[in-house]
């Protein structure tokens, strides 16, 4: 960290891209590194380690303890959707939180702006495809926004194939493939999922005409029956880094002569996001990216190695490269397992639709309470509590919970019960408040992910690279895609 502040001291003269966002990320940085300790803290020891007390500064905790829960719940809304709550604490931290998310620039551009880039690089902007069925309604939106522009990317750059990292069911590229032509491969590390992939590609290909329209200005238009189902193949890999995908390629395309890949990611997981960039950088057969990323917890650091949580999860690297940082300019800086999770909630999707936490949350931190002063030395593994979701009440939670972990702590709750039970309405209210405040700092924490990003491709000499706005917040929270021609 200290290696980190001192570099970020001196900054190069020269108003160039790089040197603008490392500004950008400074101005970040300096905002977040105090509130670390928020963005890290677990809700599950909301009550053992007194966050609301500890962690909220003094004069916004007190400011909302001075209301009933609905009211601040009501004012949280007004001051999220950047309006004036009539309270001054509420609106600072919210407004603060605001000003330092990603906003669109020479750098940071929207999904219209990036068809002109297109354009300018020789492209032909192609048609959306709106495909009706094998896909439920995100997925669909997401497919129709980002294949057509995929498509036009993909003949700007000159490539020969596409490429999806981590491909999932492959409802990408089919669309890419029997919408626009292109030669698709969808590459997964789970044979199982590949094959699956593949079936289910086939089924799609077959109802293809009576199930994809393409859209010109809003007017769906029917699609020709003349359609190559041959050109959309898969093959199974674990991608890192390291990987050959030109091998890749020609082992699934024998028949192709040149290799010249445009590589691409719907939600790309943890660390496959990073290592796709770095396959960008140091494969030239690779001219151009195009990557959404998500599942930030999943991605390592530095600090991660011989980190454990409570619990008992040990987040190392393993000697591989770190996600997070992949600029140089960075190196140093971390941001904390807890504070990546939080970087994948979505305040405008929680927003909009009014979403408050689930009680169950608060009776998993009295049962922390229970067992850090019965059990302190348990080791509980994660996620087994959480189809206890739907409990009416506390008690009714305690028994399933303690029935799944036998730990035989129902007899030894009854000082939990007596004395912090009977005030479950005012922790309640410290919680939903305090999850609320907290998920102010998640775009903070993704804007510092993708530009370190951006300043790595900066770094590593590559001129055309953009973050872009690509889907709505509220229907695809991962909204920002990477994209970098050679």
């Amino acid at each position: 960290m200290l290696a980190f502040l001192f570099r970020s001291l001196a900054l190069p003269t020269m108003d160039t891209t790089a040197s603008k966002i490392r500004r950008h990320l400074d101005s970040i940085t300096r905002y977040l590194t105090p509130l670390l300790p928020i963005a890290n803290c677990h809700m599950v020891e909301f009550l053992t380690e007194n966050h609301w007390e500890t962690l909220i500064p003094t004069p916004l905790r007190e400011s909302l303890e001075k209301r009933e829960l609905n009211d601040c719940v009501e004012k949280f809304w007004v001051a999220a959707e950047g309006k004036s709550s009539g309270t001054p604490e509420l609106d600072a931290w919210v407004q603060e939180a605001r000003a330092h998310y990603i906003t669109f620039n020479e750098y940071t551009i929207t999904a219209r702006q990036l068809q002109d880039r297109i354009k300018a690089w020789g492209g032909d902007l192609q048609p959306e495809i709106r495909v009706s069925e094998f896909m439920n309604s995100k997925k669909s939106y997401e497919v129709q926004t980002m294949s057509h522009l995929v498509a036009s990317l993909h003949k700007a750059c000159g490539a020969t194939c596409c490429v999806e990292a981590g491909g999932g069911r492959g409802h990408l590229l089919a669309a890419l493939a029997l919408g626009h032509g292109v030669p698709s491969l969808t590459i997964d590390c789970d044979p199982a999922a590949v094959q699956t992939a593949a079936q289910r590609v086939r089924l799609i290909q077959k109802q293809w005409h009576a199930i994809a329209k393409r859209v010109y200005n809003g007017t769906e238009e029917e699609m020709s029956k003349n359609i190559n189902c041959d050109i959309h193949r898969f093959a199974t890999a674990f991608i890192t880094e390291n990987t050959d995908l030109t091998t890749v390629v020609r082992e699934a395309f024998p028949d192709h002569d040149q290799v010249k890949l445009l590589l691409t990611g719907l939600h790309t997981c943890g660390n496959l996001g990073p290592d796709s960039l770095r396959i960008f950088r140091t494969q030239p057969t690779t001219a151009a990216i195009f990557n959404v990323p998500c599942c930030y917890h999943l991605l390592t650091e530095e600090l991660d190695e011989g980190v454990f949580d409570c619990f008992q999860r040990n987040f190392g690297t393993g000697g591989k490269s770190q996600g997070f940082p992949m600029s140089e300019y960075l190196r140093g800086f971390n941001l904390g397992r807890n504070a990546r999770m939080l970087a994948a909630q979505s305040i405008d999707r929680v927003v909009s639709q009014r979403q408050l936490p689930v009680q169950s949350l608060l009776y998993r931190a009295l049962l922390q309470v229970i067992i850090k002063e019965n059990r302190p030395n348990s080791s509980l593994p994660e996620g087994k509590l959480k189809r206890l979701s739907k409990c009416e009440n506390f008690e009714q939670y305690l028994k399933m919970a303690d029935s799944i972990l036998n730990l035989n702590l129902f007899d030894s709750s009854t000082r939990v019960l007596s004395e912090l039970y009977p005030n479950i309405d005012q922790q309640w209210k410290k919680m939903t408040l305090f999850y609320l405040l907290r998920l102010c700092l998640a775009q903070v924490i993704e804007s510092v992910i993708l530009l370190d990003r951006l300043l790595y491709l900066n770094e590593n000499g590559f001129d055309k690279v953009f973050l872009v706005k690509l889907f709505d917040p509220v229907l695809s929270p991962r909204c920002h895609s990477i994209v970098a021609v050679r």
